[in-house]
């Protein structure tokens, strides 16, 4: 009798049918050990050592977004629309919200608006300040300022885009709101 594994290898058989569902059986599994691979045959040290190293492996690429994070400027603009109450300039009906989310100081020097179509932007470049200090300002980790003027007016040919604000080290984020959004429609 022949018995072929999953080589094709024949092997020839002289026993009695019992021993041949042995001998086909052992066979059979030293095939599939050949094909699976070692995964099959890892012991419980092993598969836990391959565990912790994937686990380690895992943790480092975590760990290095984290860092790289930790590095990148994070700033969030939010255009409102203001209301002047009391003695207020009733001419002050914008603002820009700038709050600093990174992990370190920062300082913003400019903030305004930008033009669709166009590389211009209208800059506060003395905007109003309600607490009173002064322009350019050091925002500490989590701490925002508000500034405050006249609504933008769009350029000739060229309508409201976003706010923006630009810290001292040349960074740049624009940001909208529904307000924003509003305001650009209705000086359309």
């Amino acid at each position: 009798m022949l018995v072929t594994d999953i080589d094709g290898k024949y092997w020839q058989y002289r026993g009695r049918p019992q021993q041949f569902s042995a001998v086909a059986t052992a066979l059979t599994a030293a095939a599939r050990a050949r094909t699976l691979g070692p995964i099959e045959h890892m012991s419980i040290i092993e598969a836990i050592t391959l565990a912790i190293a994937v686990l380690g492996a895992v943790l480092g690429l975590v760990n290095t977004w984290h860092a790289i994070e930790k590095t990148r400027v994070k700033i969030r603009v939010r255009p409102k629309h203001a209301i002047p109450v009391g003695a207020a300039d009733p001419r002050i009906t914008f603002c820009i919200e700038i709050t600093n989310l990174s992990d370190f100081a920062i300082t913003i020097d400019e903030a305004g608006v930008f033009y669709r179509g166009t590389d211009a932007r209208g800059a506060y470049t003395q905007p109003i300040l309600m607490d009173g200090k002064s322009w350019p300002r050091r925002l500490e980790p989590r701490s925002s300022v508000t500034v405050y003027g006249q609504s933008p007016q769009p350029k000739p040919g060229h309508s409201l885009k976003c706010a923006y604000a630009r810290t001292e080290c040349g960074v740049t984020r624009i940001g909208t709101s529904p307000a924003f959004k509003q305001l650009a429609a209705s000086r359309t």
